[in-house]
């Protein structure tokens, strides 16, 4: 599309080009639009435009010259509700792509542990569960790294409050998909957060089974976006099926922790 501006001597058309976020859980009300004069290229600049027909400059970026600061802010404010409109669609549709295609926002960062959910945001799956006379729930989060076959991740234990978004978790744990580094794990814990543990486990009986598979689902993405990312040196293989389960079992990784997986 194209939006012309005027004034006195100053006459330019430019192509405009929207932006939007994928993350399907990220909530906003703006678009980040690019002003691209249509005929020197080098002309362009960014900022982002409210749903309230408001603007504001973008953070990293160069700053707006006073002529593109009006230029912006006239734009913003004489937006025809037709293209807001459409504005909030394409949000719409951005995040329904994010859902289908997680890769689309995720960064891959070695050591960082994501939400299952903003891996696989198209599954509803919860780990809820009954325990004393009241309702809770665990996320569960993971290391992507493909290269780190650490076989756990993060359990983080919740009271089921609607109305408390940004509640703290009442504990958390390194959960070991090994039964023998569970236990040792496991054993550390306070009475009642070991109770909690079990009541998960009997409430929802392929519990350890679920993890496993969400496990696989987390080590495969982080293999696609470790492919996109520069600079970043895969090694297939790195675990020989010959070679001593790095579980600390003592067995080979062909009789140990690579059958549990499949």
């Amino acid at each position: 599309m194209t939006y012309r501006f005027e004034e006195e001597s100053y006459r330019n058309t430019y192509v405009l080009e929207d932006f939007y976020h994928t993350h399907p859980f990220f909530e906003y009300s703006y678009v980040v639009v690019r002003l691209r004069d249509e005929d020197n290229a080098t002309n362009a600049f960014a900022f982002q435009v409210n749903f309230n027909k408001t603007f504001n400059p973008l953070p990293d970026h160069p700053r707006l010259s006073e002529i593109q600061t009006e230029i912006a802010r006239g734009f913003a404010k004489n937006a025809p509700d037709e293209l807001i409109l459409l504005f909030k669609q394409r949000v719409v549709e951005a995040k329904a792509y994010g859902e289908k295609n997680p890769t689309s926002y995720l960064e891959f960062e070695p050591g960082n542990y994501f939400n299952y959910f903003e891996l696989v945001p198209k599954n509803k799956e919860m780990l809820d569960f009954n325990f004393s006379n009241g309702q809770y729930f665990a996320e569960d989060s993971y290391d992507i790294d493909p290269r780190n076959d650490n076989r756990s991740l993060k359990l983080a234990f919740y009271k089921l409050e609607l109305d408390n978004a940004d509640q703290a978790p009442i504990f958390s744990l390194t959960y070991f998909l090994d039964e023998r580094l569970r236990e040792k794990e496991d054993a550390k814990l306070e009475p009642t957060n070991s109770d909690m543990l079990i009541a998960i486990n009997e409430s929802i009986p392929d519990f350890n089974d679920r993890l496993k598979k969400r496990y696989k689902e987390a080590k495969r993405i982080g293999k696609e976006l470790l492919k996109s990312s520069p600079g970043v040196k895969i090694e297939e293989g790195k675990i020989k099926l010959n070679e001593p389960c790095p579980c600390g079992s003592g067995k080979k990784y062909k009789k140990c922790c690579a059958l549990k997986l499949n």
